[in-house]
């Protein structure tokens, strides 16, 4: 009976690893795609006539 909880906690712990770093990964496609979207857009830029005053 240990044995097979021990089974069932390692298999547990693998299964969050592998979302783990499924979730990492989505994350940095979003970062990226949301830094690329920022560098995009003009809302986001510096303003020379904004930075004179």
């Amino acid at each position: 009976m240990m044995n097979a909880d021990m089974n069932d906690l390692s298999a547990t712990v693998d299964a969050v690893k592998e979302e783990n770093l499924k979730l990492k990964s989505e994350s940095q496609v979003l970062g990226q795609y949301i830094e690329s979207l920022v560098t995009a857009s003009s809302v986001f830029q510096t303003n020379d006539t904004k930075s004179r005053k």
